[in-house]
């Protein structure tokens, strides 16, 4: 028996990366996981994974920077399962330049995937838990939310939006039966980050010595910790951001 076992949970973004890391946790813990992809292949591909796995899944396509895209999103969740017992507000993308010739469609993409579009995706499914009573909603937020990263003004921004609205809302509906929390991330072994260490953009040796625990963090200990909140072992838990980054935030500005 797992300790989600027969709940019905979204991820948005979780095709690939932490996203995926966290719905194959949900689905182990004996969730139904519905993955909400803006690309299909993506979204598919997850789930025949999952599927593979004999794990419950289905792929929803959404687009979480349109209102119409995430409320049919929870109406759909909701029809075919009579409720919504976790949401994992995943979906992101990173798009790093100077500010002072930083596009402008890239400033809008960004903050409409990470900061309208967890609002969105936060307001249709909380009006469905809201409804019930119960339900989880856990945003992925960043380090880069907790502190300063030159040229990435948009991601850094919209990631400590997040922060803001996890407590907001989280205090809001405190008494009603939603939790609302976030995960803090720390730098992550992804395909994203691959690709930053191929293309120059970073090294890993420079993100390992900068981490105190001389080492950049796996994606399931990302999803292990979500899978905590998300659970009933976290009840008395809301409106706060864990950090899971292997000492990054709390250190101060020494050599390591």
């Amino acid at each position: 028996m797992g300790e989600l076992d027969g709940r019905i949970a979204i991820v948005t973004g979780g095709g690939r990366g932490i996203g995926f890391g966290i719905a194959q946790r949900l689905c182990q813990a004996g969730a139904r996981v519905v993955i909400a992809e803006f690309n299909p292949d993506s979204g598919h591909e997850a789930v025949r994974r999952l599927t593979e796995q004999g794990f419950e899944a289905e792929f929803h396509e959404t687009d979480v920077r349109k209102p119409e895209s995430v409320e049919a999103l929870a109406q759909a969740v909701r029809a075919h399962h009579g409720r919504i017992d976790i949401l994992v507000n995943n979906a992101g993308l990173a798009e790093i330049g100077p500010t002072e010739t930083f596009a402008l469609d890239d400033w809008y993409r960004q903050v409409d995937v990470m900061y309208n579009g967890v609002f969105l995706c936060m307001q249709a499914v909380g009006r469905v838990m809201l409804e019930q009573g119960k339900g989880v909603i856990l945003n992925i937020s960043s380090i880069g939310g907790l502190g300063a990263w030159p040229m990435r003004s948009a991601y850094n921004s919209a990631k400590a939006a997040v922060i803001s609205l996890t407590e907001n809302i989280g205090c809001e509906w405190a008494r009603r039966g939603v939790r609302v929390v976030s995960v803090a991330p720390g730098v992550t072994r992804t395909a994203m980050l691959q690709q930053m260490v191929d293309e120059g953009i970073a090294t890993l040796e420079r993100y390992n010595k900068r981490t105190p625990m001389g080492r950049v963090g796996e994606v399931d200990e990302i999803a292990s910790v979500v899978q905590f909140l998300v659970s009933d072992r976290a009840s008395y838990i809301t409106a706060t951001t864990v950090t899971v980054d292997g000492g990054w935030v709390a250190w101060g500005n020494l050599p390591l």
